[in-house]
């Protein structure tokens, strides 16, 4: 089994936050959040340093299930929003994970209900989707950025 990337989760979860907030900061919320479901995969680049949590959570209920889930994310927001602004940043990084992990494979997006949504690719289509998408999310961060650097070089100029 081909381990999700963690890059381009960051990077999903990243655009997604700046989009959201058109900061920076909102930028590295959401690129944290986009790499935080996959804490229940004791493999993956979250769960290593996080194995105390991430090894009873798949041991538990497995990948691609509760983390992966409306549930959880629903849940998230209700409980976070009276307490930060960054709430839905949070909820727009999970989100991006689980629907880019539904483009290369399934994942109870609706736990506990017992059955999977998304689309199996196997291990070729997983990785042509993943580095399409990683390389259109960098794209897109230099397009913009691009933007950005020649509107403050026009200021000196």
């Amino acid at each position: 089994m081909i381990l999700i990337d963690w890059k381009t989760h960051f990077l999903s979860g990243a655009v997604a936050g700046y989009a959201l907030t058109g900061q920076v900061k909102g930028a590295v919320i959401g690129g944290i959040a986009g790499i935080l479901p996959d804490i229940d995969e004791p493999r993956s680049k979250i769960g290593r340093p996080f194995f105390f949590v991430s090894i009873p959570l798949n041991q538990v209920f497995g990948h691609r299930t509760l983390t992966h889930s409306l549930l959880l994310v629903g849940g998230l927001w209700f409980i976070l929003q009276p307490f930060t602004e960054w709430a839905n940043v949070i909820v727009i990084g999970l989100l991006v994970h689980i629907a880019g992990d539904m483009l290369t494979g399934k994942g109870q997006f609706l736990w506990p209900l017992p059955f999977s949504l998304g689309i199996p690719v196997g291990d070729f289509g997983y990785v042509l989707v993943d580095r399409t998408v990683r390389l259109a999310l960098v794209a897109l961060i230099i397009w913009y950025g691009w933007g950005y650097v020649d509107v403050w070089i026009n200021q000196f100029v």
